[in-house]
C-alpha cells in the first residue's frame, strides 16, 4: 500500500480541531536535531496577513488557496535553494467533501510525494485551506538514506510547508523546524506560536508498528480557543 493511501485512511477518520490519534504522553522519538536551514531574508507579508476569521471550528483559516499555497511552497524552496517543487495536477482528493462540527463543508486533498505526503484541508465555498501537514510513516521517518536522516529531510519539509502557509519568513525556517522537533522528541503533541496550532498526531499500524502514521501539521485558530485548549507556547 503506497503512504498516500495510508495517510488517506488516516485523515478520513480524523477529527479536524485537533486531528488524528495524538501520540499518548508526547512523541518521544530519539532523532537528531535537525541541521540549520541556510535562508536568505525575504519580503514576507506580515502573518496576521496570511490568515482570516472563518466559520469553521478553528475560527481562522489561511487566506489564500491550496493553488496559491502551492505557489508559495515552491516560491519558499526556491529561496533556501530546493529544487524539487510541487505542481498542482499531482493533488488529489481524499474521499468526498464532510461538514465540520460548524457546519463548514470540507475537502481532504493530499500530495504523493513517495515515502512523504504533504495534506490538505479546504473549505469547499471559500476555497481556503484549514491546515496544512507532512505525513509519512514511522519507519521511514526513523530511517537512513545515503547516510542522511530522513527526520532531517521529513521536518525541513514540514518547516518549509508552515513557512509557506503563515508568512513567517524564511528566516524563521530554523524556528519552524525546531516547534516540530520539538513535537517528535518532547511531551507535548500540540505546541502554539505566533496565532498558530502546531501539531505531531500518530496512527498505529495494528499489523506493523513500523508502519504507523506520522503527521505535523499547522493551522490557525481563535484566540477564544487557545485559551479554551490550554496550548504551551513553544519557547526555545
Amino acid at each position: 500500500m503506497k503512504i498516500g493511501k495510508r495517510i488517506t485512511a488516516l485523515l478520513l477518520s480524523a477529527v479536524i480541531i485537533f486531528g488524528l490519534t495524538a501520540c499518548s504522553g508526547g512523541a518521544k522519538l530519539k532523532i537528531d536535531q535537525p541541521k540549520s536551514i541556510s535562508a536568505v531574508d525575504d519580503d514576507a507579508e506580515p502573518v496576521t496577513t496570511a490568515i482570516e476569521p472563518s466559520e469553521n471550528v478553528n475560527g481562522k483559516r489561511f487566506a489564500f488557496t491550496l493553488a496559491e499555497f502551492s505557489e508559495r511552497y515552491n516560491s519558499t524552496k526556491k529561496l533556501i535553494g530546493d529544487k524539487d517543487l510541487i505542481t498542482m495536477d499531482k493533488w488529489s482528493k481524499m474521499g468526498v467533501p464532510e461538514t465540520d462540527n460548524h457546519g463548514v463543508e470540507i475537502q481532504y486533498y493530499y500530495y504523493d510525494d513517495e515515502n512523504v505526503n504533504i495534506t490538505a484541508t479546504v473549505e469547499t465555498e471559500s476555497n481556503k485551506l484549514m491546515n496544512i501537514g507532512i505525513g509519512t510513516t514511522m519507519s521511514h521517518f526513523m530511517a537512513q538514506e545515503s547516510g542522511e536522516n530522513n527526520s532531517d529531510n521529513i521536518l525541513r519539509r514540514a518547516a518549509i510547508a508552515a513557512e509557506a502557509a503563515g508568512s513567517f519568513g524564511t528566516d524563521k525556517i530554523d524556528t519552524l523546524q525546531n516547534v516540530f522537533y520539538q513535537l517528535a522528541t518532547g511531551s507535548e503533541d500540540s505546541l502554539w506560536y505566533e496565532g498558530f496550532v502546531f501539531t505531531l498526531s500518530t496512527k498505529d499500524n495494528k499489523e506493523d508498528s513500523k508502519n504507523g502514521i506520522m503527521l505535523f501539521r499547522v493551522f490557525p485558530i481563535s484566540t477564544d480557543l487557545k485559551k479554551e485548549w490550554k496550548l504551551t507556547e513553544y519557547k526555545k
